[in-house]
């Protein structure tokens, strides 16, 4: 795969992300097709071994519920089995402790329904706030999920403003975010080719 022969992120595709992020005004579906971009980039793959399918957003208004990407595997098993969950929120996300618990809730609820059926030792999750990324790893064998889950100081009452703080802290477009990303596609791949 060409991506895990790559030491940087290309420029032209920085120059796109830096081109949505600097736009004055927010809207929430401003990242999609830059990390439609990316995600192809990452996952191309000449035997299209890999299948990037964006969801649609359910027409019910439960906008928050909506999996943005799931990485599939494609050809030659034709099997679409899920390997990998893509959540996209607007930067905003990240300033509210509310938001943080909805999208780490939102994560987790996917892997609750999905992680069994996952066909690899690893189901991975990446929660984007913008361009600030947390990487879930679900065990298919333990059925558990790393990070574990943060408790409520006071479940009645919700979040406290600092809750999940930092957890949003690695940028995908720094060259840590570059090599995070290299090492998720890495194990996907590698396993990937020993189903």
């Amino acid at each position: 795969m060409q991506f895990l022969e790559d030491h940087a992120w290309p420029a032209t595709l920085l120059t796109l992300f830096e081109s949505i992020r600097n736009r004055p005004m927010s809207f929430p579906f401003r990242y999609h097709g830059s990390y439609l971009t990316l995600l192809y980039y990452c996952f191309r793959e000449p035997d299209f071994m890999f299948l990037v399918a964006p969801q649609p957003i359910p027409k019910d208004g439960r906008i928050r519920d909506a999996v943005n990407y799931n990485i599939c595997l494609g050809l030659p098993r034709n099997s679409n089995d899920l390997v990998c969950l893509v959540e996209v929120k607007d930067d905003h996300w990240n300033l509210s402790a509310d938001l943080r618990y909805l999208a780490d809730q939102q994560m987790r609820n996917r892997y609750s329904e999905m992680l069994e059926a996952c066909p690899l030792p690893r189901l991975w999750g990446i929660s984007l706030l913008g361009t600030k990324m947390r990487v879930y790893c679900g065990d298919t064998v333990t059925n558990t999920v790393d990070p574990p889950v943060s408790p409520l100081l006071e479940p009645l009452a919700g979040p406290t403003s600092d809750f999940l703080a930092g957890e949003w802290n690695l940028d995908i477009l720094s060259q840590d975010g570059f090599q995070m990303m290299k090492e998720i596609v890495g194990d996907i791949y590698t396993h990937s080719q020993a189903t």
